[in-house]
Order: structure tokens, then sequence, then C-alpha cells
């Protein structure tokens, strides 16, 4: 009761408390900083590690153990789950709300980048993701047209993603319901055991057959000369024409080598 009667009885100067508080209010709500999505970071660090054609026992044994006992080192993790699937690897490390995560970023990537040569050597990618809604998309396009676009991921590639990618402030860009064409090759196995192959050496001169390395350099006088052999494969017949054993035998002979659409396991229609 004593503020009601010091009110009552000063007016001019309740007034003025109000009018002052007032000028406070407009002058932050023109300086406060506003946004519709605010980054706000949460203490998990979250891993992807693509592998197709894969097993889940598989990426488990060669991916996810490996990775887990690397990342079992950094300190101040609070909890780590991680799931096998037959396309790769997830794994999640959460932390304290007083640890920095995106330095953890940096060391997690650190520790997995040390074991990087015991992992497949056909591993492509390793994705790491800070709790931060700023790495949330906040955007979903969707493309339709009078024709099917589920093979034209090349078409959408060059002429929406790369530009969309160059837009400013755009950090990353996906596509999905496309996925690029592959080279699929189906063994016969009655070929493969009439020739006598071995399915672990097949796959190993695979893997080596497709490569672009640098040979060195050659110094000659004045001039020096660059090495690089030509090793990748620039058509789906070189693919057909490798030769898997020492009486000339070719790919083709063995297998049904074709350049395809991967599988679909999911898709989109409108309307």
């Amino acid at each position: 009761m004593k503020a009601t009667e010091l009110a009552i009885r000063r007016p001019i100067t309740t007034i003025m408390i109000y009018v002052a508080l007032a000028v406070v209010g407009l002058i932050s709500l023109r300086l406060l900083p506003l946004e519709k999505f605010p980054d706000i970071e949460f203490p998990g660090i979250f891993i992807q590690i693509p592998f197709e054609a894969s097993t889940p026992e598989e990426v488990e044994q060669v991916i996810t153990r490996p990775v887990e006992e690397a990342l079992a080192t950094l300190s101040g993790v609070k909890r780590m789950r991680s799931w096998s699937r037959e396309n790769g690897a997830e794994l999640f490390l959460e932390f304290g709300w007083e640890q920095e995560v995106s330095a953890k970023g940096i060391e997690a990537r650190a520790k997995v980048d040390a074991i990087r040569d015991s992992l497949p050597a056909d591993l492509e990618r390793i994705l790491v993701f800070t709790g931060s809604t700023g790495d949330q998309p906040i955007m979903n396009l969707r493309i339709s047209a009078d024709r099917d676009l589920s093979d034209a991921y090349d078409l959408l590639d060059r002429l929406v993603k790369r530009r969309v990618e160059r837009v400013d402030g755009v950090s990353r860009v996906e596509l999905y319901g496309v996925n690029p064409r592959e080279i699929r090759i189906l063994l016969s196995a009655d070929r493969i055991a009439a020739h006598g192959l071995d399915l672990f050496q097949l796959r190993e001169l695979l893997q080596k057959s497709n490569f672009s390395v640098s040979a060195g350099r050659l110094t000659d006088g004045s001039q020096r000369l660059n090495v690089r052999p030509i090793g990748e494969f620039r058509s789906i017949d070189e693919v057909r024409d490798i030769i898997v054993d020492g009486a000339n035998l070719r790919l083709r002979d063995v297998a049904d080598v074709e350049l395809r659409q991967p599988d679909r396991f999911d898709g989109r229609h409108l309307d």
C-alpha cells in the first residue's frame, strides 16, 4: 500500500517513471536483435558415415567400432550412441552444457581422421554436425514437371543445386528423390566357378582399376613434365573390358555390366 500512496501523493513523479520506462522499451525494441530462427547450440555432435552396399554387421565391425574407440578418448562425453545400417553408420555424442560444442566438433573430426587409414578404402566421406540449429535446413523446395525426374540428377545438380549453392548465405544444398547413376556389376556364379576366379581378388582388382593419382615429375634440361597416368574409367565399355586373369579373360565374360539408376527406396508424388 505504501507504493500506491506514494504514487497518489506524487502523480508527476509516477507519470515520469512510466514515460521513462516506455521510452526505454521503444529504444530496446529497435536495438535488440530479433531472429526468426535463432542459432541455439545443443551440447551434442552427430557423425554420419555413408557406406553403401553393405550389411549392418559389416558396418559395425569395420566402421562403427573403430570410430567409437577413437571418439571414446574425447573428454567431457556424457553419452555415446551409434547406429549401424546397411547404408552406413551414425553416431551421436552428448556433452555437458558447459562444453564448447564447436571445439568438440573439431576434436571429433581430428580423432576420426587419425584412424582414417584403418577404415575401408572405399569410404567416401565423413560428415560431422554440431548440435546447432544453424545446421538444420530452413527451406524445402519441390520441383515438379510433366516428365519423370527420377533420372534427372545431372540436370538438377547442374542447373539447380550448383546455382543455389552460389547464393550468398547458403551453406549446403541437398537433392532428395534423385540419385546419380551407378555401374551395376552382376556376376554370374556359373561362369565364375568355371574359370576358378577368386571373388576377393576380383573385388580388389576392381577397386584398384579406377584411380586418379600423380606419378611425379620428369626433368629434361629446362623442361619439367608432370606425369599423370590415366586410370579413370571414361565409359561403360572400359569397365567391361577389364582383364580379370592372365588368360585374357575380361569382366564382360563373367558378369553383366550396365549403367543404371540405383534402387529406389522412397518417392514423392504431387497431387
